[in-house]
C-alpha cells in the first residue's frame, strides 16, 4: 500500500464482500479503506445504507463530515472500479433535465436515486430505460411512497432482472413498496401478504443492526439479528458467515459450522467462509477436513496468506514436511516482510526430509 493510495470511506457495506475482501480488493485497485470520514477522498453508499442516508423527501443526509474535495460513488461505481463490474455502455441520449421534467423530480432528487443505482447514468446522460423508471419513482413519491423505500424496492428488483417500471407497485400501510399482484399486496419476490401484515425491517436494516451488536459486545442480539438477515435475504452469503463467527465467539461450533456451511451454500468460492470453516474444524481436531476447507479457501483465493500459513503449520503438525515446504514458499512470495521466520520453518521441514532420507 503507498501513501498515494486513494482513500474510501464505505457507508453500509458492499453486498456479498466480507471486510478482509473487501480490504483485499481495494489494495489491488490502488485504494485503501479508511474508517475516518474526513480523511476520505471517495464516499461510497453501499446500497443497505439508503434507509438512513436518504431523507423521505429523496434529499442525501450522510450525517458524518466529510472533505469537499471527496467524491460521492455509488455501489455499482465501486464495484466497477474494484474489476468486480463492467463500466456501463456508452452515454444514453436523455438530459437531467428531461428526465426531471418527465417524473416530476428534482435534480438532486434524481441524482440520490444515481447514487443507489436505481438509475444508472454514463457520461452525465441517461438512457431510455432510465427515463422509464425516474416516472415510475417520480409516480411512487407522488403517490406517498418514502424515497428510501423506493430505492429498497427498486434495488429488491434489480436482483431479479427487472425494474421499477416493469411492475405495478403501491405503498403499503407501513411504509414498504410492494408489489400488487391480483389485488393483494406482495413483497417484491412475490410471496402474498396479509394487508396489516409487514415486516419492521428489511435484510439490510437487520444486517445493520446485527453489526452494531457485534462492535458493542452484545452478542446474543447480534445472533438474533444476523439469522434475521439471512432469513431475509436468502442469497446473500455474509449474513450466515458473521453468524457463524459470532455462534463461535458464544462457544457453539456445531452451529457455527452450519452457518458457515449455510454461507458456503450460498457462494461456493467463499474463501472466508472456507478458511474459518476449517480454523473450527482444526480446533475441534478434525485436521483433516481443515486441511480440506484451506484447501478450498486456496482454490478459491489463492493469495490467501492465512490460509497458506495454517496449512502449512498443520502440515507441519502432521509431519508432513513435503507437503508443507511449498504452501511455506507461496507465503514467503506473498509476505515478505515475514521472509525470515518463513524461511527458517521452510528449513525445519526440509532437515526433517533429510533425516527421513538417511533413516530409510
Amino acid at each position: 500500500m503507498t501513501a498515494s493510495a486513494e482513500r474510501v470511506y464505505v457507508v453500509g457495506r458492499i453486498k456479498g464482500l466480507t471486510r478482509r475482501r473487501l480490504e483485499q480488493l481495494s489494495a489491488a485497485a490502488g485504494l485503501t479503506l479508511t474508517r475516518r470520514s474526513m480523511a476520505a477522498d471517495a464516499i461510497v453508499l453501499g446500497h443497505g445504507a439508503a434507509g438512513r442516508a436518504v431523507s423521505d423527501a429523496g434529499e442525501l443526509r450522510l450525517g458524518f463530515g466529510r472533505k469537499a474535495s471527496a467524491r460521492l460513488l455509488s455501489e455499482q461505481a465501486f464495484r466497477v472500479r474494484l474489476g468486480l463490474d463492467s463500466a456501463p455502455v456508452a452515454p444514453g441520449q436523455h438530459g437531467e433535465d428531461e428526465l426531471a421534467r418527465h417524473s416530476g423530480l428534482t435534480a438532486a432528487q434524481l441524482q440520490t436515486l444515481a447514487l443507489f443505482d436505481v438509475l444508472a447514468p454514463a457520461g452525465g446522460r441517461y438512457a431510455f430505460a432510465d427515463l422509464v423508471t425516474a416516472r415510475a419513482a417520480g409516480q411512487l413519491h407522488a403517490s406517498g411512497a418514502r424515497f428510501p423505500s423506493i430505492i429498497a424496492a427498486a434495488q429488491a428488483l434489480e436482483r431479479r432482472g427487472e425494474r421499477l417500471s416493469s411492475v405495478r407497485l403501491a405503498e403499503a400501510p407501513w411504509g414498504a413498496v410492494l408489489q400488487v399482484f391480483e389485488g393483494a399486496l406482495a413483497e417484491i419476490d412475490g410471496q402474498l401478504l396479509l394487508p396489516l401484515d409487514g415486516p419492521d425491517v428489511d435484510a439490510d436494516d437487520a444486517f445493520a443492526r446485527a453489526e452494531e451488536a457485534e462492535q458493542d459486545g452484545d452478542l446474543a442480539a447480534a445472533r438474533r439479528w444476523y439469522e434475521t438477515a439471512g432469513r431475509l435475504d436468502p442469497a446473500d452469503p455474509v449474513a450466515p458467515f458473521n453468524l457463524g463467527n459470532v455462534l463461535d465467539e458464544l462457544g457453539l461450533p456445531l452451529e457455527a459450522e452450519i452457518a458457515y456451511r449455510r454461507a458456503i451454500a450460498r457462494s461456493p468460492d467463499m474463501a472466508d467462509a472456507w478458511f474459518n470453516l476449517g480454523v473450527l474444524q482444526e480446533k475441534l481436531g478434525r485436521d483433516a477436513e481443515a486441511l480440506a476447507s484451506y484447501e478450498r479457501a486456496l482454490a478459491a483465493d489463492r493469495t490467501y496468506a492465512d490460509a497458506l500459513h495454517n496449512a502449512a503449520l498443520l502440515r507441519m503438525r502432521r509431519r508432513e514436511f513435503a507437503a508443507a515446504v511449498p504452501l511455506l514458499e507461496q507465503m514467503r512470495a506473498l509476505a515478505p516482510a515475514e521472509a525470515v521466520e518463513i524461511g527458517r520453518l521452510a528449513h525445519l521441514c526440509r532437515l526433517e526430509l533429510q533425516a527421513a532420507a538417511t533413516e530409510r
